[in-house]
């Protein structure tokens, strides 16, 4: 591993350390680390961003950015191979993680908000609750949730 790998780790790992609770691990896919990290505000797609970026982290699209799933992605969105099992980022999780397509039915996804740009033709973004089952809730609407963020994994090897 790389010096910058290595002070990017450390670095990754001192912030997780100064954050627990306000964040969660949730999977690492095709060489990127996802985690849930606690918002303050309004869901919109730019508080979305700025809590990722204040994070140190990225932020993933609505849609994976990866082949044919560019709809509601920017080039912003980090981009990440689905393995074909869906172009939208937290049906891909939600199978990852609990073996269902289903974000509402995957309680590691409660209460996270992905970024998903012109949704609704505005700033909102795309999120989910487990607790009542559902999904595509307008991020607008709700307040201090978590975003869905990504880092690039230095230790997972791809190609």
């Amino acid at each position: 591993m790389g010096l910058q790998a290595v002070l990017g780790l450390l670095l990754l790992q001192s912030f997780l350390l100064t954050c627990q609770g306000e964040l969660a691990y949730l999977t690492t896919w095709d060489g990127w680390s996802f985690y849930k990290v606690k918002a303050v505000g309004n869901m919109t797609n730019t508080n979305v961003k700025a809590t990722c970026e204040g994070a140190g982290m990225r932020y993933p699209c609505f849609y994976t950015g990866h082949g044919r799933c560019t709809h509601w992605w920017t080039s912003d969105c980090i981009a990440f191979n689905h393995d074909e099992l869906d172009c939208r980022t937290p049906l891909v999780l939600s199978t990852k993680m609990c073996f269902t397509i289903f974000p509402h039915n995957c309680e590691r996804l409660d209460d996270m908000f992905v970024y998903m740009p012109m949704w609704h033709g505005d700033d909102t973004s795309w999120g989910v609750d487990y607790d009542t089952t559902s999904w595509a809730l307008i991020g607008a609407h709700y307040s201090d949730k978590y975003a869905l963020c990504a880092v690039e994994s230095p230790n997972v090897i791809t190609g």
